[in-house]
C-alpha cells in the first residue's frame, strides 16, 4: 500500500534525521513506525472487559487512583509490619 501523509517541514526534517541516523530512507523509516504502531495492542484488547466494568462502577479516574494508592500503601504496611500513617 502506498500512503501520502502531509507533514510540516519541521516534522519531515526530524523524521528524516532519525531515519538517516539508522541508515534508512524516510519512507522505510515511516513504514516501520506505522507497522510497529499497528502491531501494538490497544488498552481495550489488553484489559478485556475491565474498562467496561470500571465505567459501570461510576468511579472517576481520580477516585480509582486514590483507591489504588491507599491499597498500595496498606499492602506495604502489611508486608513490612509498619504503620506509615494513622
Amino acid at each position: 500500500m502506498t500512503l501520502t501523509v502531509p507533514l510540516s517541514p519541521e516534522a519531515e526534517a526530524r523524521l528524516l534525521s532519525k531515519a538517516r541516523a539508522i541508515g534508512l530512507d524516510l519512507g522505510t523509516y515511516a513504514a516501520r513506525l506505522l507497522e510497529r504502531d499497528a502491531a501494538r495492542s490497544t488498552l481495550e484488547e489488553i484489559s478485556g472487559d475491565l474498562a467496561e466494568r470500571f465505567k459501570q462502577t461510576g468511579m472517576t479516574e481520580e477516585e480509582l487512583g486514590e483507591l489504588l494508592g491507599r491499597e498500595k500503601h496498606e499492602a506495604r504496611e502489611r508486608e513490612l509490619g509498619i504503620k506509615f500513617s494513622e
